[in-house]
């Protein structure tokens, strides 16, 4: 079952949130988000369900056996142990259960924070209601323990709070239109561009670099959207997860804005424990290399993947130096040197292979391989006596994707996030019917259904 689909819009989630404030006893109630998340689970891919809940019982018995102080150290390290040997051998075989990333490191960190004593444990349902709660158990953001499981015992929380109700529906229906709308209407030209890379002109290797940009932040930001909208009916606030990452004026920046919870869990449990920047400059770049590498291989073990962390860690290191010598640029052209490093990396990180990757990053600097739409030597025919040449392009429909792509591009770097948006929220009936146009234009879009795209991380 996904968000955006029929079946969990109109009968699963009316029918969880109807049970959850419906039910008084708080015991039963925390049972009935359980199992709803289990089921929500299991209509993914029934045949991974008990990957989730073996991880589940080992982590939640492992925290015990660290909380009962003896051989502490050694149960952490065992539990660690536990949960990246199998994360390895999905990630290895190939054939990754639904979630299995972010539920790994969701729990990771938790018996790490019980390790240190900055958190305690609950009891098994509890702790199982946390670590498979059905909004981020899938996709994140990565939540931390010590943030939700107050929410999850605050007995007030069990009733309905209609301004969050409002306010999450709101969300939802904004993170439904990023990722059916505009996500999945840019899919086909991604395929189709990335799956004729060694035959790629100019501007269509940019059209492919620019598009895959948007499609993946339009649709991982808009789950986000979705996940923190459908806690938030619940009364559970989740960490937001981005903060308009094609705005940043530098790769520290991004990462400060993009996957921001991945980017705080990293931080917090490979480059600190690494030793941070406390021992010296020289250290430092190398932890961030590895950390960064580390980023990589938790999306996947292929090479292209290692590459991407590799290349953000470099860049990283590059930055972090480069502020040591407080030399000012102009923040054009600050933002300008970002993007262009973060989309022609993401080439990296979306081909098939590096060859794949070469090729398109090749024809994306190459100004000798400039085509032009056939329709325009009509108009530009004049163009020929400069070295332009005049042909079909790979995608249908060349201006109307164009079109789009600027349209949407503009959105990224201009205009207000989701979050700031919903910030500024207040109820209107202007602001509803607007709402309801965009669900139903969302809505229109569900013959076309599609997974998102970190579900394969």
């Amino acid at each position: 079952m996904l968000f955006n689909s029929y079946g969990f819009i109109f009968v699963f989630l009316p029918v969880v949130l109807a049970g959850y404030f419906r039910i008084t006893n708080c015991t039963l109630s925390s049972l009935w988000l359980l199992v709803s998340s289990l089921i929500f689970y299991s209509m993914l891919s029934v045949n991974y369900l008990p990957v989730l809940i073996i991880s589940v019982c080992m982590n939640y018995f492992v925290s015990r056996r660290i909380e009962s102080g003896h051989a502490k150290r050694l149960w952490l390290m065992l539990g660690i142990a536990f949960n990246f040997i199998m994360l390895g051998y999905f990630k290895f075989t190939g054939t990754l259960p639904p979630g299995i990333s972010f539920f790994t490191f969701t729990q990771t960190a938790y018996i790490v924070c019980v390790f240190k004593g900055s958190a305690k444990t609950e009891s098994f349902m509890k702790y199982s209601e946390y670590a498979a709660f059905f909004p981020y158990v899938i996709s994140g953001p990565i939540s931390d323990y010590r943030d939700i499981m107050p929410q999850l015992k605050d007995e007030s929380k069990r009733r309905v709070n209609y301004d969050n109700l409002a306010l999450g529906i709101t969300l939802f229906i904004l993170g439904l239109f990023k990722k059916v709308y505009i996500a999945d209407g840019l899919a086909p030209v991604v395929n189709n561009l990335f799956a004729n890379s060694g035959g790629l002109t100019f501007f269509e290797a940019w059209f492919a670099a620019l598009s895959y940009s948007m499609q993946l932040y339009f649709d991982f930001s808009g789950y986000s959207d979705m996940a923190v909208a459908i806690a938030l009916m619940f009364n559970i606030k989740l960490p937001v997860n981005f903060d308009s990452p094609y705005k940043s004026l530098s790769i520290i920046d991004f990462w400060r804005r993009w996957h921001i919870s991945l980017g705080k869990w990293i931080r917090d449990y490979v480059y600190i424990p690494l030793g941070g920047s406390r021992e010296g400059e020289v250290k430092k770049i190398r932890n961030v290399i590895l950390a960064m590498l580390f980023t990589g291989l938790w999306h996947g073990v292929g090479f292209t993947f290692i590459l991407w962390g590799l290349l953000h860690g470099l860049m990283l290191a590059v930055n972090h130096q480069w502020r040591r010598l407080n030399v000012k640029i102009p923040s054009l052209l600050s933002w300008f040197i970002t993007f262009i490093c973060v989309v022609s990396c993401w080439i990296i990180f979306r081909s098939e292979s590096v060859n794949d990757a070469v090729n398109i990053l090749a024809a994306m600097f190459d100004v000798r391989n400039i085509v032009l739409p056939e329709k325009l030597i009509r108009y530009a025919g004049f163009l020929k006596a400069y070295g332009i040449t005049f042909g079909n392009f790979l995608m249908n429909n060349t201006a109307k994707n164009f079109a789009f792509l600027l349209v949407i591009f503009v959105m990224s770097v201009l205009f207000p996030n989701t979050n700031q948006i919903i910030s500024r929220f207040k109820p209107r009936i202007i602001y509803a019917v607007l709402i309801f146009i965009i669900a139903v234009m969302s809505m229109m879009k569900f013959s076309g259904i599609s997974d998102f795209l970190y579900f394969q991380f």
